[in-house]
């Protein structure tokens, strides 16, 4: 059955078997070995707009502070080694990568990088997002200036 299933889907995304089965591995590797240990859910897109939406703003706000100290250190350095910068980084490119819920990109820029996290779950997932970065960065000792749009969240470190 597994078998038969990466055969369709190399098929489809005309690659080849072997290709396939390393990006899976990969992101198990990479991502899905810690969903559990750090509670991490996959959900529908559309049920996390409506939970969002459903939300004030000031609960939305509390809860992205609440994760800055608690849980995404430890993620992050689990996953990563440490807690810095560039280990934020590399944690935020496989979040987005693997959960789907954002698009990382990244520019450097006079000794500064600029991180757009684009998304499309509207303004509450933009608030969300500003508001555990600015407490994760601030965890690890930077401060950050975001900029905040309806679908996506930017950020110079």
């Amino acid at each position: 059955m597994a078998y038969k299933a990466l055969q369709e889907d190399a098929k489809k995304q005309n690659a080849s078997l072997n290709t396939i089965a390393n990006q899976i591995l990969l992101a198990y590797a990479e991502h899905d070995r810690y969903l559990k240990k750090y509670g991490l859910l996959k959900v529908i897109s559309p049920l996390y707009d409506k939970l969002l939406n459903a939300a004030p703003d000031d609960a939305i706000i509390e809860a992205g502070r609440s994760l800055g100290p608690g849980v995404l250190p430890a993620m992050v350095m689990s996953m990563t080694g440490e807690l810095t910068v560039p280990g934020i980084l590399d944690w935020l490119k496989r979040m987005g990568t693997y959960s789907g819920l954002t698009d990382y990109s990244e520019v450097s820029h006079g000794g500064r990088i600029s991180v757009t996290m684009a998304h499309d779950s509207g303004p509450k997932a933009s608030l969300l997002l500003a508001s555990f970065l600015d407490s994760l960065f601030k965890t690890a000792g930077k401060q950050i200036k975001i900029t905040q749009l309806r679908d996506s969240v930017t950020f110079e470190v």
